[in-house]
């Protein structure tokens, strides 16, 4: 099934990679889940909850990008699939949302908490 707004928020991600300036910071990653389905919106703050819990997590933002869960990770603590496996057994069990990694260059930056 597609989301009307799905194309308009690829798109959206692939500007974003042109213009985005590169981290020096290696030592973070950014995962993007992209999130699918009309009870997807009343489960940000499980979802939240759940991937912060996650050893590896710093930063979990389900704001910046509509319809996409950004999670900042430290490199090598935590793969993709990990945390679609998180998000599979404890935040969509039940609800109508669909979660899938999307491939991303959105980069991990330093939040002001980390500075």
């Amino acid at each position: 099934m597609r989301c009307p707004g799905m194309t308009l928020n690829c798109l959206l991600l692939s500007v974003g990679c042109l213009v985005s300036p590169v981290s020096a910071d290696t030592s973070r990653e950014r995962v993007a889940l992209f999130l699918s389905g009309q009870d997807c919106p009343s489960s940000h703050r499980i979802l939240v909850a759940e991937l912060a819990q996650v050893a590896g997590v710093t930063r979990v933002d389900l704001e910046s990008v509509p319809d996409h869960a950004l999670v900042d990770v430290l490199s090598g603590a935590v793969t993709p699939e990990d945390l679609l496996a998180v998000v599979r057994r404890h935040v969509l069990n039940g609800v109508r949302c669909q979660a899938e990694i999307m491939k991303s260059c959105i980069s991990a930056r330093s939040s002001p908490a980390d500075r």
